[in-house]
């Protein structure tokens, strides 16, 4: 690629950006663990800038380090159950009962949670009630609490959907679904979908039911 072909540096708008590496580092568990990731640099202020195109490799790159973490978390998965919910820094770290600074060190790596705390935080990234009681138990609100309850919803219902697409079909194909799973579990779903059907129904659910107990309930439509 001749330099007039190349990005214009948006920080000096005087240099052009070319091809370049950089190295970040990681040490879970006391081992220096290296990742080389894509970017550009200014031929003329030095300054670096990563293109979209290169963001995907270096996630995938960056993901791959996992394989040496064992029971650790890294930062990203740290960073991202703090976003999930709109969590400061600040208020992550009270949740969690950690300093006020704890939560930036755990997402840059320079330190890494303790084995209890690395256990609470695995388990509210797995299930968003003990997320939910843990801000309960320190004061703290959660921004997006009722966002996620929402997604929650959402998936709940498509899952609801199939299952009552399932009970419409032949009885040939619902010999063949009710086979895909144990038979309480499958007479449990039939049993919620033809409630649903047979009392015409709107079917919701209510915020302890996608993010608590997980039950779907069945309400009528209003008379007016």
């Amino acid at each position: 690629m001749t330099k007039n072909n190349l990005p214009t540096c948006p920080a000096c708008k005087k240099g052009h950006l070319h091809q370049a590496e950089r190295i970040r580092e990681f040490s879970p568990n006391g081992k220096s663990i290296q990742v080389t990731l894509l970017t550009t640099r200014c031929d003329q202020c030095s300054a670096e800038k990563t293109l979209a195109s290169q963001q995907k490799e270096n996630l995938a790159r960056l993901a791959a380090r996992k394989a040496h973490y064992g029971k650790l978390l890294m930062g990203e998965e740290i960073l991202g159950i703090r976003k999930r919910y709109g969590l400061t820094q600040q208020n992550a770290s009270t949740i969690f009962g950690k300093g006020i600074i704890a939560f930036s060190r755990y997402e840059n790596e320079v330190t890494y949670p303790d084995d209890s705390t690395t256990l609470l935080l695995q388990l509210a990234i797995e299930n968003p009630t003990i997320m939910k009681s843990l801000a309960d138990k320190a004061g703290i609100e959660l921004p997006l609490w009722a966002a996620r309850c929402e997604d929650e919803q959402r998936v709940k219902v498509r899952s609801l959907t199939k299952v009552y697409d399932a009970a419409q079909a032949s009885p040939r194909h619902q010999e063949r679904y009710v086979q895909t799973g144990t038979a309480a579990h499958q007479v449990n779903n039939f049993a919620k979908v033809w409630f649903a059907h047979q009392v015409g129904t709107r079917q919701t659910m209510t915020l302890h039911d996608a993010c608590n107990d997980g039950h779907l309930t069945a309400q009528r439509a209003s008379a007016s």
